[in-house]
């Protein structure tokens, strides 16, 4: 394995070295039990013992700290460590051009070389970005475009029409642009609405295992670029997601819902159709959006309130309640 020098990633991560910025690393490794070709990390306090004791060659950290290892301090660890796990786990990106014999490719699909089309994988009359790897049984549907440099994971479904952008990566069983829930009700009866729109996926976006996106009834849902999804999301149709928004999993947002740009949604947040949320919004776990916020900042609850307000009439509600054993509170 090629190693970086510690100076190297020093540079990388926009950090201050102390030590010996010539030693090679090779990879990531746990404070207590890897070697000295391994960078390590610090960013609780409570581990800053470990890095007095490690036999890694280089940690990664806030603050000065007594050890022998090259040190590289930084302003956020999280960042510092993000960026070096990069530089030593890339995305795949296909850099020879690869057809398994068990894929059916239509004979008017696009293929800028290289890609590479796993076992059992389909694409239709589509555009694929060179770069692009389509893993083991991923379809991709007739008027599909996708961009360069994605990495679908197994079993995704790209619809058909569906614009994906450059170096998305979706996670195994994912579906782009399956029709949105539209039903007319006559006498009791539901007669399906044809979904007609498309759906567009922007640059740099990471979309969850087993996350769906609907297509729009008749214009697009989006989703904004460096958008990040978890696993088992749903975004019904025509819904607009901003830019460098993160939804954590289990979320759910009805159709023609707006977010905005650098919104945080956690875990089985739920927002209503037609909802319009402002940008720099975040979300509390299970919170429940049934009315616009059209005010940046943090909100938890259902019905939701800000967040602060949401706390005191927590305390205010537990107060109401006679307390019969510590388990209660």
């Amino acid at each position: 394995m090629t190693g970086i020098s510690v100076a190297a990633l020093t540079q990388l991560v926009g950090g201050r070295l102390v030590g010996d910025g010539s030693r090679l690393i090779v990879g990531l490794g746990d404070l207590r039990t890897a070697g000295p070709d391994r960078i390590g990390f610090v960013r609780d306090a409570r581990f800053a013992a470990a890095a007095k004791t490690t036999r890694v060659g280089a940690v990664l950290a806030a603050e000065d700290l007594g050890t022998t290892a090259a040190l590289i301090v930084v302003k956020d660890v999280d960042v510092a460590y993000a960026k070096v796990a990069n530089h030593f786990h890339p995305v795949p990106r296909a850099s020879e051009h690869a057809v398994h014999p068990s894929a059916v490719v239509d004979p008017e699909a696009v293929l800028e070389a290289p890609v590479v089309v796993g076992p059992r994988a389909v694409v239709g009359k589509a555009k694929i970005g060179s770069g692009t790897v389509l893993s083991a049984g991923v379809v991709v549907g007739d008027g599909a475009v996708v961009g360069r440099d994605c990495f679908f994971h197994p079993n995704c479904t790209v619809y058909g029409g569906v614009q994906v952008g450059n170096r998305v990566v979706v996670h195994a069983s994912a579906v782009l642009g399956s029709d949105g829930f539209g039903y007319a009700n006559e006498g009791g009866t539901w007669i399906k609405v044809p979904q007609l729109g498309g759906a567009v996926i922007e640059d740099d976006v990471e979309i969850g295992a087993g996350t769906t996106i609907d297509r729009g009834t008749l214009g697009v849902t989006r989703i904004g670029a460096r958008t990040k999804i978890d696993n088992l999301c749903h975004v019904a149709h025509n819904c607009t997601i901003g830019k460098d928004v993160a939804i954590a999993a289990g979320a759910g947002i009805a159709g023609s819902a707006s977010i905005g740009d650098r919104c945080v949604f956690a875990g089985n947040v739920g927002v209503g159709g037609h909802i319009a949320i402002a940008a720099d919004v975040r979300l509390g776990g299970g919170t429940i959006v049934l009315k616009d916020l059209p005010k940046s900042g943090d909100y938890m609850g259902h019905p939701v309130l800000e967040k602060r307000r949401f706390l005191r009439l927590l305390r205010v509600l537990r107060g109401l309640v006679p307390k019969h054993s510590e388990a209660e509170e």
